[in-house]
């Protein structure tokens, strides 16, 4: 006996449809939710690769004026001029 002569005699023609057509709906649904997860899973990772790209921009321009005011403070030292600056270390209260 064949499966579908099996499918036939338990179901009936009409369950038997029924079952196949649930089937096929089952599995349209379950590949479209792993499509959409695919999809999700590739927005998160091109997220976090533009957020890694602008912290790596962020931490250049820090270096650049740190390496700045170091070079200016310097020059001001050099011509006998003590640098003051309004700056407040972090942690520390401005009073």
């Amino acid at each position: 006996m064949a499966i579908s002569e099996i499918l036939s005699i338990v179901f009936g023609t009409g369950g038997a449809a029924s079952l196949a057509a649930f089937l096929k709906l089952w599995r349209q649904r379950k590949d479209a939710f792993d499509r959409a997860r695919r999809e999700h899973i590739e927005d998160l990772a091109k997220w976090r690769t533009e957020l890694q790209d602008t912290v790596h921009e962020l931490q250049a321009l820090v270096e650049y004026y740190r390496s700045v005011s170091a070079d200016y403070a310097w020059q001001l030292r050099q011509n006998g001029i003590q640098p003051m600056t309004s700056a407040v270390k972090p942690g520390t209260s401005a009073n």
